[in-house]
């Protein structure tokens, strides 16, 4: 598993069509994320830095801390298809931020850990997600509510230029 930075561009389109798509904020805090294969896509799942608030949430089907918060989070209700032209694979050891490359460090080596659990996880939220509503309880319906539209996503992907 490596850690990729993802295309503004793209990041821009997609939002055009799911409000749930995160802002990628280029080269002041862009979008850093794992890449999962999940039915034929590449799927960006995107991290988040660590915060305050983290350490006080719990893992769920949609969200996964790494090392308790203490690293961020792995993001999987923001995950989102994407071709290999719209990722760059992260070289950490060339991060000038001392500070930032040890995160980077330190992220990776514990959601490297983490491979199977990420994995299932991520396919388990694809189904759900794209499961019929009427075969979801009240609270799959919430996590619904709060994740990108996969499907819709998978189809602007192909029409990107």
């Amino acid at each position: 598993m490596e850690l990729y930075n993802i295309c503004d561009n793209y990041i821009s389109y997609l939002k055009k069509f799911d409000s749930n798509v995160l802002e990628n904020y280029g080269k002041s805090r862009p979008y850093i994320g794992l890449v999962l294969q999940i039915n034929s896509f590449n799927y960006y799942v995107p991290l988040s830095s660590p915060k305050p608030k983290h350490k006080n949430m719990r893992n769920y089907k949609d969200f996964h801390k790494i090392k308790g918060g203490e690293y961020g989070v792995i993001n999987f209700n923001k995950m989102i298809p994407a071709k290999s032209s719209q990722l760059t694979k992260i070289i950490i050891e060339n991060e000038k931020d001392p500070l930032y490359k040890d995160l980077l460090r330190d992220q990776y080596a514990e959601i490297s850990k983490l491979e199977e659990v990420i994995h299932t996880k991520a396919k388990k939220l694809y189904e759900l997600v794209t499961a019929n509503e009427n075969d979801l309880t009240p609270n799959d319906i919430k996590i619904k509510a709060r994740c990108c539209n996969f499907a819709l996503l998978e189809e602007k992907m192909e029409l990107y230029k």
